[in-house]
């Protein structure tokens, strides 16, 4: 399996990429109030996309030997992701003031800036 790894890694990184087109995207159409939010596509691409990535980062672990709680830039990388994943649903359905979905959409992208650095460096810390 481990002869898989660079595939592997490619087609995680690839929907890294695309995850993150599509989350601004689906922002920038929120912020427009687009009726492409509704679109069957917006709807369920994402969720393709997020689902691939999440298999291909479980399948990476376990060539790797590493996984959350045991490796804390794993770890790291798993909190990252639910502060992203919280803030971006706080931006997408809350329906309150404006500017607190602009801070859940500022946040949400900080986390998903973390979970990159975090990848690149394996340091949870970053700065230590």
């Amino acid at each position: 399996m481990a002869d898989y790894y660079p595939y592997i890694k490619h087609l995680h990184v690839i929907c890294v990429a695309i995850s993150i087109m599509l989350f601004l995207l689906r922002s920038m159409w929120t912020f427009q109030d687009s009726l492409m939010l509704a679109s069957p596509w917006a709807r369920s691409v994402p969720h393709y996309v997020d689902t691939t990535l999440l298999v291909a980062a479980i399948f990476l672990t376990t060539i790797i030997h590493q996984y959350p709680l045991q490796a804390s830039w794993l770890t790291a990388k798993v909190g990252g992701l639910l502060a992203h994943i919280l803030f971006g649903l706080l931006f997408f359905h809350y329906k309150g003031s404006w500017a607190v979905r602009k801070v859940a959409l500022a946040l949400s992208l900080l986390a998903f800036a973390y979970i990159v650095a975090v990848a690149l460096t394996r340091n949870p810390f970053l700065f230590g």
